[in-house]
Parts: C-alpha cells; sequence; structure tokens
C-alpha cells in the first residue's frame, strides 16, 4: 500500500465527469432533448434500459448558508466524544435534525425532475434513479448520510424514484478494511425489479472502470453485496483508524 495521503485526494464524480461517462456507456443528455421552457428535467437517460437519471452533487455549500455548516460544526464541538452514527444520543439527534431538511428538499426536487421529464418525453413505465455524490461535505460519517437518505425516501411518496444511489468523491474508512474507498451504495424501492438491480450493479462497475482510467488503478476494487457502513469515517489524515485498533 501507498503512503498517499487520502485526505486531500478526490475522484471524479462531479457533474462534467458523468455527463461524459454516461455518453460514453450508451446514455444520453436530457437537457438537449426539451423542448419546452421551464420544465424542471432530469439530467440523464438511458433508452435500452428505460431508465431515466437525476444527479445531485452534494458541496460544502449545499446546505445554502453558512449559518447551517455553523449550527454542525457547533453540535460537534459540544459534543466532542459523541458518536455520529448513534441517533439516539445527543451529537446524532442534533445532526438528524440540521441535516434532514435541506437533504429532504434535494430528494423532493430530484424526484419531480425525473417525474416531468418522463411526462415531458412520454416515457411511460421507465424507472427512475436518484444519484447523490457527497463531493466535499465531509462532517458528517457515510452511514448517518444514507439513513438518513433512507429515512427520508420511506417516509414520504417519492413514486418517481425506484432507486438511489450514494456515491461519495472522497475516500472513506471502514475498521474491517485497511484501504481507503470510494462508496457507490444503492437502494431500492419495494417495487424495483431484479433487471434494475442489475443495471445499477453493471452502472457501477462501468463507472469503476471510468474513474480507474481516470484515476489510474485502484488498490483494492472488490464488489460487496452488503458493506456494514454502521461504523464508516471519511478520512481523516494520512494515518487511518485501523492501524491503531490493535495498540
Amino acid at each position: 500500500m501507498s503512503d498517499k495521503d487520502y485526505s486531500q485526494m478526490r475522484s471524479v464524480a462531479d457533474e462534467p465527469h458523468w455527463q461524459e461517462f454516461v455518453t460514453r456507456t450508451g446514455g444520453e443528455l436530457v437537457a438537449p432533448l426539451i423542448t419546452r421552457q421551464k420544465v424542471q428535467n432530469a439530467d440523464f437517460l438511458f433508452r435500452h434500459d428505460r431508465v431515466v437519471i437525476e444527479l445531485k452533487v452534494l458541496e460544502t455549500e449545499f446546505l445554502d448558508t453558512p449559518s447551517v455548516v455553523s449550527k454542525i460544526e457547533t453540535a460537534f464541538d459540544r459534543n466532542p466524544n459523541g458518536d455520529p452514527n448513534d441517533l439516539t444520543a445527543p451529537l446524532g439527534r442534533e445532526l438528524l435534525k440540521i441535516l434532514r431538511a435541506p437533504l429532504q428538499r434535494i430528494i423532493k426536487k430530484a424526484n419531480r425532475q425525473i417525474r416531468e421529464t418522463k411526462q415531458e418525453l412520454g416515457l411511460a413505465g421507465w424507472r427512475g434513479i436518484i444519484v447523490m455524490v457527497n463531493d466535499g461535505f465531509r462532517a458528517p460519517a457515510p452511514d448517518l448520510v444514507m439513513r438518513l437518505c433512507s429515512d427520508i425516501l420511506a417516509g414520504e411518496s417519492y413514486s418517481s424514484a425506484d432507486a438511489f444511489i450514494y456515491q461519495t468523491n472522497h475516500y472513506i474508512e471502514v475498521p474491517e478494511n485497511p484501504y481507503a474507498l470510494l462508496l457507490w451504495a444503492p437502494l431500492y424501492a419495494e417495487k424495483s425489479g431484479q433487471d434494475l438491480v442489475e443495471f445499477v450493479n453493471d452502472l457501477g462497475r462501468q463507472w469503476r472502470k471510468f474513474a480507474e482510467d481516470a484515476d489510474g488503478p485502484f488498490d483494492y476494487s472488490e464488489e460487496q453485496e452488503f458493506m456494514d457502513l454502521s461504523r464508516s469515517e471519511v478520512v481523516a489524515g494520512p494515518t487511518r483508524r485501523w492501524k491503531n485498533e490493535g495498540d
């Protein structure tokens, strides 16, 4: 393994690279297909698989105002030994309250964009996927964001979204694995069929190849059916937590 500081590195999961990736893998950009004004359209479609995708990229600014970012920092300062993954503890409860509203707005808008795209282009029976890329919002643990999004999707009717993919553009770590990892983690609605699962899995494999072509070969790229993210963290420095667990 190299001594790279993965906390200072990012991959290629941003909007320009996603556009390039989609056109390379047989998809299309939706915007050129929309002729009527004021349609809130999604980003991509794959005709062969009858899938519409809306991409949302979370950056540090996604919370809209510095005051919200300050609330998150204050929550961590107020609970220096708190576990952000324990949603029953004070820190977890505070983070849930702070993060839920802006994430819900993003998911609700993405669902609407998928719905309007299908209506505008006559794509009856097509499936919708929301891809949420975390490209710099590093404060919360990956599991917390995943669980919040899952809870939001389960709590209201987002009928145009059949699947949700949470992707990180910064590296994370889990205690059982010595490698810094980039996350591609899907969630599915109950109505999703196995063919959509296979589409998402294949899309993930193609994304991995696309990213390796851009970044160079990954040290670790194993595909897992399930990964326990309950103790996952964003990589915070050149020395990762797993090295110290046996001390």
